[in-house]
């Protein structure tokens, strides 16, 4: 048995920075990539002590704090990156 070399269709996401066997998973991540650019996740604050109550803020994410506001550019993004491709 020998190892063959091959050549292979690939899908760069070049927001993402990475390529993929498939359309569709091309698709997915560039479409989220492209929401994150946009509207960067919020981390936590650790620099405080426990006793001023900002310790325990979550953070902000759009994906997890306005759902439905993701789920619509979600299905923009890739009905337009669909068409690009």
């Amino acid at each position: 048995m020998s190892i063959v070399a091959q050549q292979s269709t690939v899908y760069l996401a070049p927001t993402a920075g990475r390529r993929f066997l498939t359309k569709a998973a091309a698709i997915n991540k560039e479409a989220r990539a492209i929401i994150k650019k946009h509207f960067p996740d919020e981390g936590r604050n650790h620099s405080c002590d426990e006793s001023c109550g900002w310790c325990h803020d979550p953070g902000w994410s759009l994906e997890t704090d306005q759902p439905e506001r993701f789920k619509r550019y979600y299905r923009m993004l890739t009905a337009v990156l669909k068409r690009g491709i």
